[in-house]
């Protein structure tokens, strides 16, 4: 996987990022995904889909299979985008259409404390104002959908998804997959990227 300091005789992570026009951004819950792809949307001018607002309708309620599938294959028909998101069971069908992929490898203990701080801001953050899927019909809020389990989730994530996700990507050696293992390996990449003629430097 390609690295921000990656240089020498390969592309690096700057280069391929720069030329992609449809990009999956992954990683651990807590990883920072969705700040990050909505960055990368702003630099590269490119639409971001996160994935979340489509699966969920209200109170954490999935969609049916059928019409969720049919959303994500739609979405990557589409010529460019940047797509936020894990939900495995449709990474098969998104890696064919993509580019690039972009891993956030963050520690797990990191996630898991970006979660709860989540958790806690949202907490705070008056229902109207909640993304819809934290909403019940009547208006009221729905933090989480069984935040223990999900916590377990995110510190087992390295070490029991990745791996499915990595044997994914191997199945299309054409995709170039970006890892990053930092807060400090995004804003480096994002900052080459903005810093590079035509693009807005500023997220």
């Amino acid at each position: 996987m390609l690295t921000p300091r990656d240089t020498a005789t390969g592309p690096t992570a700057h280069s391929v990022l720069a030329d992609a026009r449809r990009i999956l951004v992954i990683g651990c819950p807590g990883s920072g995904k969705t700040t990050f792809a909505a960055c990368l949307s702003a630099v590269l001018t490119l639409p971001v889909h996160h994935l979340d607002d489509l699966y969920f309708s209200v109170a954490w309620r999935p969609r049916p299979t059928p019409e969720w599938h049919r959303t994500v294959d739609t979405l990557c028909a589409a010529a460019e985008w940047i797509v936020d998101g894990n939900h495995a069971d449709t990474l098969g069908r998104r890696l064919p259409h993509a580019d690039a992929v972009v891993v956030l490898n963050r520690a797990p203990i990191l996630c898991l404390a970006s979660y709860l701080r989540r958790l806690l801001r949202y907490a705070l953050t008056p229902p109207e104002a909640l993304p819809h899927y934290m909403r019940r019909d009547d208006g009221g809020r729905v933090l989480a959908d069984r935040p223990l389990a999900f916590s377990r989730f995110i510190l087992s994530f390295r070490r029991r998804s990745l791996p499915g996700m990595a044997a994914a990507f191997k199945a299309h050696p054409d995709i170039a997959v970006v890892e990053l293992r930092t807060r400090g390996d995004m804003k480096m990449l994002l900052a080459e990227l903005g810093n590079s003629p035509g693009r807005d430097a500023t997220c």
